[in-house]
């Protein structure tokens, strides 16, 4: 198959980070807000929940320990 200029591009890659599943449910008008935050932003709901959890955290004094892959490469 011949790349064209209709060709889609492939997304940056995103820092790899350890993950573990994360069980919990929301109210139906928060999944459909971030669904269309998601949508509008060319993001992800596990990119945007993570930063909204490190962003409450931080804020209540728990910020997130530093780790190497803030590393500049």
């Amino acid at each position: 198959m011949e790349a064209t200029d209709n060709a889609v591009a492939m997304p940056p890659q995103r820092p790899r980070f350890e993950r573990v599943q994360l069980n919990t449910r929301v109210r139906v008008e928060i999944e459909q807000t971030l669904q269309r935050f998601v949508e509008d932003h060319n993001t992800t709901v596990q990119s945007s929940v993570d930063l909204a959890l490190a962003e409450f955290l931080a804020a209540r004094g728990y910020p997130l320990p530093a780790t190497d892959d803030r590393r500049s490469r």
